[in-house]
């Protein structure tokens, strides 16, 4: 019996490990980084039991650095300490997992969490002169795992830099975490925890310091169709940052974020070769930061995402979702501290970028209803014998194949 649940559909149409990129998991209305209904091997990176379910493998994903800053006082090289991953500038990133007996081993090569990465922008002084801090560089997991009566898994990550910007300051970061999962036929659970997280500008005194990380979460499948699960992510940190860009006075500066994941989806059987799934989720996310006076981002979000998969012939299987939010509102204080903390302008940068796209007003403080909210995704997956090309269109505003992969099976 298969011990891998999207459901009796998706098990009959699918082999579980055939298809497993990004561009399939946006293609059915998913996350990147938590996704936590569609299952495929992306579900590694939340929990690190599955790499015995999906063992012997190679994958690549498409991309180059990611998103560096989009505002013109920057320069390139300093643009190029600090990114995001994104479905018009995706970073690149790939790795492979193999079976030896009972346990299984592998490794991943550039999985940065976008997350860290905003936390450590947002930590920046991102004024002109000092850009921003460098987010985690030269990243590599580590799996190890094996099956005793369930299947269990560990991913060690590790993450290190150290490099100049184009105005010679020095700057450097490291990152350890690990993540610990087990799974059986239809049930997991996680638990991730940060060990270091550290990032600073030698020269002038910028620092992202971070303290306590850690996610929670895990799933239960009912009769094979319908799946239930839940999340919670939360990290804190201390920044220290130029309060005053004239004089260039530092100040240390708590912050903390928190997301919490609730879920149900059911899929149904079209035909032999089709599933059709229905899903609603609960997204609550807060970001806040200890200025003189607080600046806090608050958002909930209730999604509804129908979509479908379907094994069209022998070398070609399409999929598509659309999504709505059903209710969403985010509440806005004080957030153009964080884009100008010391003096500088980043409202066209990454901090405007990430945190915007939770739909953060830097503009004015109170709340906003999500509008404009439907999002159509199509994707597919063309076969050669163990090779497989995973493609993503996009909506319209996120560019057209926007996400390309390759996966081999061996």
């Amino acid at each position: 019996m298969k011990k891998v649940f999207l459901g009796a559909a998706t098990l009959a149409l699918l082999s579980t490990s055939a298809y497993a990129t990004k561009a399939r998991l946006l293609a059915l209305g998913d996350e990147v980084e938590d996704n936590y209904y569609t299952m495929d091997d992306r579900y590694i990176f939340t929990n690190a039991s599955y790499i015995n379910n999906f063992a012997d493998m190679v994958v690549y994903e498409h991309g180059s650095e990611g998103a560096t800053s989009y505002a013109t006082a920057f320069t390139t090289a300093e643009a190029a300490n600090t990114t995001l991953d994104t479905d018009q500038n995706p970073k690149a990133m790939g790795g492979f997992l193999k079976k030896h007996g009972k346990f299984t081993y592998g490794a991943y090569l550039g999985n940065e969490s976008n997350v860290s990465s905003l936390l450590r922008i947002i930590a920046s002084d991102g004024d002109d002169k000092d850009g921003y801090l460098a987010t985690s560089d030269n990243q590599i997991d580590i799996f190890f795992g094996g099956q005793a009566g369930i299947n269990w898994g560990v991913d060690f990550i590790y993450a290190s830099s150290d490099r100049k910007n184009s105005i010679t300051e020095k700057l450097e970061d490291s990152a350890m975490a690990i993540r610990m999962g087990v799974n059986k036929d239809n049930w997991d659970a996680y638990a991730n925890v940060s060990l270091n997280s550290e990032s600073e500008n030698k020269d002038t005194g910028n620092k992202f310091d971070g303290k306590l990380g850690l996610q929670l979460g895990g799933s239960y499948t009912f009769n094979q169709n319908l799946k239930v699960y839940g999340s919670y992510k939360m990290f804190d940190w201390e920044q220290t940052q130029s309060v005053d860009a004239t004089s260039n006075t530092l100040a240390t500066i708590d912050g903390g974020f928190t997301r919490l994941d609730l879920g149900a989806g059911k899929e149904y059987t079209a035909s032999t070769d089709t599933m059709v799934f229905v899903r609603a989720q609960l997204t609550k996310l807060d970001i806040e930061v200890e200025y003189s006076t607080k600046s806090e981002l608050s958002t909930l979000n209730i999604p509804l995402i129908v979509g479908f998969e379907s094994k069209a012939n022998e070398w070609l299987t399409l999929r598509g979702s659309v999504s709505q939010t059903i209710f969403g509102e985010a509440d806005s204080t004080n957030l153009g501290s964080i884009i100008g903390a010391s003096g500088g302008d980043d409202s066209a940068g990454l901090k405007a970028a990430g945190i915007g796209a939770y739909n953060g007003n830097f503009a004015s403080d109170g709340k906003i209803s999500y509008e404009n909210s439907t999002t159509v995704n199509l994707g597919a997956t063309l076969t050669w014998n163990d090779i497989n090309v995973d493609t993503l269109v996009g909506s319209v505003s996120d560019n057209a194949y926007t996400r390309f992969a390759v996966k081999y099976n061996f």
